[in-house]
């Protein structure tokens, strides 16, 4: 993935938050602070031992399009709670919290719940991105990601509305659609 990719997925992600913004009237917006939780999620991957790499600071920087202010680390630091991985995964993003939120509204409606698995996307391609940018996997990392990954599912699980997200009976269910003939797996 370059950078380019990684930035104009981030920058999609942004008008859907803008898209929420409008439609639910939200007082506040939502689109430069979940920039914010994507530099400060890509920060928690690259912090290690007390320092981070410039390079892919910068990258960081670039993808998400929030600058971070090196003259406030350590606000930087409490702000965005990358100073550990405890710390870090005391709760998800508030991007996640949104997304579950709108996923149940759009579930109240008998809409198919989307919102959340968009946010999943974005986190996920950045952390493949950092976990895999010296040019091989780093084990660290991916760790750092997958216990990420499993925080966020387990907060929807424990706040969706929906009876199959809350049981856990959707996961890892993947839809093909149907190829030559042969019938696309049905939806349980």
């Amino acid at each position: 993935m370059d950078i380019q990719e990684l930035k104009n997925t981030i920058n999609d992600f942004g008008r859907a938050m803008k898209l929420i913004q409008e439609k639910s009237n939200a007082d506040s917006d939502l689109v430069e602070p979940a920039r914010a939780e994507i530099a400060f999620f890509g920060l928690y991957l690259i912090f290690e031992e007390g320092s981070f790499d410039e390079k892919e600071l910068e990258l960081i920087e670039e993808a998400s399009g929030f600058k971070i202010n090196r003259n406030h680390w350590n606000e930087i630091m409490e702000l965005g709670r990358v100073d550990s991985e405890e710390n870090y995964l005391s709760q998800p993003p508030h991007t996640f919290s949104v997304m579950v939120d709108v996923d149940n509204m759009l579930y109240e409606i008998g809409e198919e719940p989307t919102a959340y698995n968009a946010a999943y996307e974005v986190y996920k391609l950045v952390g493949d991105t950092l976990a895999n940018i010296k040019g091989f996997t780093d084990d660290k990392r991916q760790g750092k990601l997958e216990r990420f990954m499993e925080m966020i599912e387990k907060y929807r699980r424990e706040h969706s509305d929906e009876p199959e997200i809350r049981n856990g009976a959707n996961e890892e269910k993947v839809v093909i659609p149907s190829k030559k003939g042969v019938p696309a797996p049905k939806k349980s």
